[in-house]
């Protein structure tokens, strides 16, 4: 196992470093920068984190999970990455061929030479052996000018319309009452035009609007997630596996009254909860493959957690995994999350090729890390803007659980309310 040399400092205020390691951050060619916003989770390892610097990367084209294995096995370190929505493509006999305007790797991850880690108010930094200039970068954080959020000229526009966008989910429904699948989530894309923006400067506008417990800030060259989550995907803690798939969801409000009467409309849907459970069971399935007889167990069944912005119905799945297991089976046997598919799987992911314009790639994908003893946590990218620099090419991918009860007209409003904090600070709001 590859030992890093660590060096720890006091933060007279966690926040306002954060801004500026944001900014500092996005001077290097790649990072992976992870934030739980201060909510409450007793599964949270860390306040922030950030990773830069490249040492080793792994970027495989064939026998990926196996080429990614060896990888793992062979460092012993921290590793940090994503995996795309596509890779479902070398898990299961399934394509994607639909536009893709980001090119977001199937997987790509790296060996970093900095790992910045915050918890209350002390910065933990660990670092490879072979660099001696710590000192001088902590300098250079602190010293990082920050601006602003300059207000741009951002218009939003969707890649289908609301007609058709209505339209595919009667054609979905069709398919449900045929009895191919039970639920499917169906997603739309928005395209975003702008004059000019900081990627920095959004993130972190986008971040402190929302405060999100899975956000992440990811950039790839000249690829960039801005990502504002509230789901996490899987997390790894010894032998233990967490999954915390996400259906269910009601908007806040700054009337107390409004805000309750939404959240007890959540609790008794019985619309959202039935859509919780089918996730909730498929997420069973899915970790028994890799489990000790008897170890999955439903925690937390349905459980209202309250964000900034929303309300959200969210369960808590664990598992033991078998002790021959190894830890990246547990993904490929679990990926991608039944929370961004439906039920049953192979047959939602088959439709939503069918019926979604766009190639997902990086959205409904994962971002996180490995640790050298192959811990690992990673998110559910949603709620969150892709760009490519190169391209000039910003948008952002909304959607929602189809069942038979599903009124269009309401799932369209649902989507609008899930990329409300990407509206909102798009269109200069908090």
């Amino acid at each position: 196992m590859f030992m890093r040399k660590k060096k720890t400092f006091i933060l007279n205020c966690p926040k306002v470093f954060k801004k500026k390691l944001l900014f500092y951050l996005n001077k290097k060619s790649r990072f992976c920068f992870l934030d739980n916003n201060n909510n409450e989770d007793k599964y949270s390892s860390f306040d922030y984190l950030a990773a830069f610097g490249v040492k080793k990367k792994c970027n495989p084209k064939k026998n990926i999970f196996n080429n990614f294995k060896t990888f793992l096995d062979a460092n012993k370190d921290w590793v940090f990455g994503h995996f795309s929505y596509d890779l479902k493509n070398d898990i299961e006999n399934l394509k994607s061929e639909n536009a893709d305007k980001f090119n977001f790797e199937k997987l790509n991850f790296f060996i970093p030479f900095y790992i910045f880690i915050v918890k209350n108010k002390t910065l933990t930094i660990l670092y490879d052996d072979a660099k001696n200039d710590v000192n001088d970068i902590y300098t250079k954080i602190l010293n990082q000018k920050t601006t602003p959020f300059e207000g741009s000229q951002f218009s939003i526009k969707p890649t289908i319309s609301k007609k058709q966008y209505l339209s595919k989910i009667d054609l979905i429904k069709n398919h449900i009452q045929q009895g191919d699948i039970y639920e499917m989530n169906f997603c739309q894309e928005f395209r975003v035009n702008f004059n000019h923006f900081n990627p920095s400067q959004l993130f972190y506008k986008l971040n402190n609007y929302a405060k999100s417990p899975f956000s992440s800030y990811y950039k790839l060259n000249n690829k960039y997630c801005l990502c504002s989550s509230p789901e996490r995907y899987i997390k790894k803690i010894n032998r233990k596996i967490i999954s915390q798939p996400i259906k269910g969801t009601q908007s806040r409000s700054d009337s107390r009254s409004i805000d309750n009467k939404n959240k007890n409309f959540l609790l008794k849907s019985e619309k959202d909860f039935s859509e919780n459970i089918m996730i909730v069971d498929l997420v069973r399935n899915d970790l028994s493959i890799t489990a000790k007889k008897n170890s999955v167990n439903v925690e937390e069944l349905a459980e209202v957690y309250s964000y900034k912005n929303v309300h959200h119905l969210i369960s808590t799945i664990t598992s033991e995994i078998k002790s021959k297991i190894h830890p990246l089976d547990v993904i490929k046997n679990s990926f991608p999350m039944g929370s961004m598919t439906g039920a049953p799987k192979i047959k939602s992911m088959e439709l939503i090729e069918k019926y979604e314009s766009v190639k997902r790639g990086l959205y409904s994908g994962s971002i996180g890390y490995f640790t050298p003893n192959l811990d690992f946590d990673f998110n559910v990218v949603i709620r969150s803007l892709l760009y490519n620099k190169k391209s000039n090419y910003l948008s952002f991918i909304v959607g929602g659980a189809i069942t038979i009860e599903s009124d269009p007209n309401k799932e369209y409003e649902e989507c609008l309310t899930k990329g409300k904090s990407i509206l909102n600070v798009l269109s200069n709001g908090e």
